[in-house]
């Protein structure tokens, strides 16, 4: 058995290294307390499901305003401030909860949490980008999908074995240690990044001054970015938005013992963490037009093994198959991690990487909170199985799209004179299009 993500590993970058170290701390801080919010707002600090829940919601509300912001203040004043303000806040909103006492403190506490995660979502990305080009890029993008996934486990046994909700004291430092790990992740990041080079080594200055002044109103006017938004955000909606909702949602419906989805959820971590580390080197090899189409297949298997869960009538053929669809879920989330950041910051002009993955950033976040809504939707009427079903079709539309995103752009044919004023038009520095993005891109 070959371990390529050890192989992988060994060619980044010293600096790309401590940034997955400090991602795998924070990600550790994050398993502590993520699974267990809802239960620490309504068993000790005594709120009500509906308004936990509703913190939550603050949370992804919050996160579409941060990735925006960061991207801004990423082009605008550098990643090195960028990535310390955000990890700064992320410590002060998820340390906040350890203080909540009533609603509102919960709702501040969200918001600043919500606010620093949307922006670290973008701040990783573009330190990451950075650093790397080419399948260097795509390996480093899937080892940080592999950090954050064993760190948030690794964070979730420990608070698993020791949280109890007798002891409040022992939730609160739970909190406080969440926020330690961001801070200390944040003083790696800061580290790793560096001081900003001279302006003599990064370029023409007053074109990536012009770039960065036309803002997001010049992100949005790049038509290949916005097919990648719009596949970001439909995958989002039949994808990871019901991962820890509309499926865990299924589950209840069905009557199934909840700790199915406990051992799901295992399944789902484990098959990522392998899935990355045995074939993480492949995988960047792959163009990410085919991952995303290969992820959009992989999501309609999981619907498909749902659907059949809930016709079974047998209760261990069931728990199996919920297991099944969590690890099949798995092998798109392994893979969706490459695809999306590697064609985003493909795309994106040194000047406004931060703004690219806002945008990003933001198209992931809307998504999120699409999808439970939809899913809560599905799941509310007389007719649960139509919650796979337009999933899974939705899913099949998604393959659709990520194949067509991945074909050659058609040129058509412009008189010579006309080429140069054709290629002035492109932001400076701008890469090719979709059809050229290095590291296995779309061709």
């Amino acid at each position: 058995m070959k371990w390529e993500a050890v192989a992988a590993l060994g060619t980044l970058p010293p600096r790309t290294r401590v940034v997955l170290g400090a991602n795998l701390i924070s990600s550790v801080g994050t398993g502590l307390v993520q699974p267990f919010l809802v239960l620490y707002l309504t068993r000790v600090r005594g709120l009500s499901v509906g308004t936990a829940t509703a913190v939550i919601s603050v949370i992804a509300l919050a996160s579409l305003v941060g990735g925006p912001l960061a991207g801004r203040l990423t082009d605008g004043f550098g990643i090195r401030r960028t990535a310390a303000l955000a990890m700064a806040t992320a410590a002060v909103g998820t340390s906040g909860f350890a203080l909540v006492t009533g609603v509102w403190g919960a709702v501040l506490a969200g918001s600043l949490y919500g606010l620093a995660y949307g922006a670290m979502l973008s701040v990783w990305n573009v330190v990451i980008a950075g650093s790397t080009e080419g399948r260097t890029r795509s390996a480093a993008f899937g080892l940080q999908f592999v950090a954050l996934n064993a760190g948030v486990g690794l964070g979730g046994v420990l608070g698993g074995l020791f949280a109890s909700t007798a002891d409040a004291g022992r939730f609160q430092w739970w909190y406080v240690c969440d926020g330690l790990s961001f801070l200390l992740a944040g003083a790696l990041l800061v580290a790793a990044v560096g001081r900003p080079r001279s302006a003599a080594s990064t370029g023409p200055v007053p074109d990536r001054i012009a770039d960065a002044a036309r803002g997001y109103g010049a992100v949005l006017r790049d038509r290949q970015l916005l097919k990648v938004l719009a596949l970001t955000l439909a995958l989002m909606v039949v994808g990871y938005g019901q991962l820890e909702s509309s499926i865990p949602g299924l589950v209840a419906v069905q009557g199934l013992d909840a700790r199915i989805m406990a051992w799901a959820f295992v399944a789902n971590t484990c098959c990522i963490v392998l899935i990355q580390a045995l074939a993480v080197t492949r995988i960047s090899r792959t163009g990410p037009a085919a991952l995303l189409a290969a992820t959009a297949t992989s999501w309609a298997g999981c619907w498909l093994l749902l659907l059949l869960a809930m016709t079974s009538g047998r209760p261990t053929l069931e728990a199996a198959l919920v297991v099944g669809a969590l690890a099949v879920f798995a092998v798109g989330e392994a893979l969706l991690a490459v695809a999306l950041p590697t064609l985003v910051n493909g795309l994106a002009p040194e000047a406004l990487r931060g703004r690219y993955n806002g945008a990003y950033s933001a198209a992931m976040s809307a998504g999120l909170v699409l999808g439970p809504l939809l899913g809560g939707r599905l799941l509310a009427g007389t007719h649960a199985w139509l919650l796979p079903v337009v999933l899974g079709l939705g899913c099949l539309a998604c393959v659709g799209c990520a194949l067509r995103l991945g074909r050659p752009a058609s040129k058509a044919p412009v008189a010579p004179q006309a080429a140069p004023d054709a290629r002035a038009a492109e932001p400076p520095g701008a890469p090719d299009r979709l059809e050229h993005v290095e590291g296995g891109g779309v061709r």
